[in-house]
């Protein structure tokens, strides 16, 4: 009797093991929008989209499960549109979606990344206040030279700021799927690849295994040749 208890035990374990590599995705949204509406999860293979799954937002729900054979970067799209990325790992993923806030909560690598585009969100709404602060400095009357350096002073305490936290992040993430996350945002918003100084001070912090990654390489490939031919001056 004993050992069929732990024959049956260790079946049991062997199961869950098995089972641990499933991905699970709820999801809650308060815009009445998207209700009806299809949300795909997608993931870019040789900068080509290819669907992972897909599902109907209903009375403001949608769920999603599969395997999670290795940790994925991903994005979820409506109606052919990019929403927010979610990365694809195993467990629980829990996605909210409302007027204020796109967040996946539930998973290690989805917890830090949305903890990242939260800080970068606070420094970036700080610089927009830099932004209007100007404008008020202009109608209260201070003098030019007392405007352009009080905004000096935020706009260079700020940089520093979002330098660190990029560099942190990408750096503290060189062995997961995270830094080429990061990396992309820094690409992302650029007319043309090209490598800017926060670039350079990440490439130069980069272990060898991050810079042979087909999206980086490829990247820092055709960011040189435009450096070398002059693509920045001709924009």
């Amino acid at each position: 009797m004993n050992r069929l208890l732990y024959v049956l035990s260790l079946v049991s374990s062997l199961f869950s093991l098995s089972c641990s590599d499933d991905y699970r995705i709820k999801g809650t949204s308060n815009l009445s929008h998207i209700d009806g509406k299809t949300i795909t999860l997608m993931t870019s293979v040789d900068n080509e989209w290819q669907m992972v799954d897909s599902c109907e937002v209903l009375h403001g729900k949608f769920q999603m499960k599969g395997e999670a054979d290795s940790n994925i970067i991903a994005t979820l799209f409506i109606d052919g549109h990019p929403l927010m990325p979610i990365i694809i790992e195993p467990g629980k993923m829990e996605v909210l979606i409302n007027n204020l806030t796109f967040k996946v909560e539930g998973t290690p690598l989805n917890d830090s990344l949305y903890q990242f585009i939260a800080r970068k969100y606070r420094l970036d709404m700080q610089a927009m206040e830099v932004d209007r602060m100007e404008s008020q400095m202009i109608l209260d009357g201070y003098p030019q030279s007392k405007i352009e350096a009080h905004l000096d002073s935020a706009y260079q305490t700020l940089g520093a700021a979002m330098e660190t936290l990029v560099r942190d992040f990408i750096g503290s993430n060189f062995d997961n799927v995270l830094s080429l996350c990061g990396f992309s945002m820094l690409c992302n918003g650029l007319p043309y690849p090209t490598i800017t100084p926060l670039m350079q001070a990440v490439i130069d912090e980069a272990p060898r295994e991050f810079l042979e990654q087909p999206m980086i390489s490829n990247y820092l490939q055709t960011a040189r040749e435009n450096m070398v031919h002059g693509v920045a001056d001709a924009q």
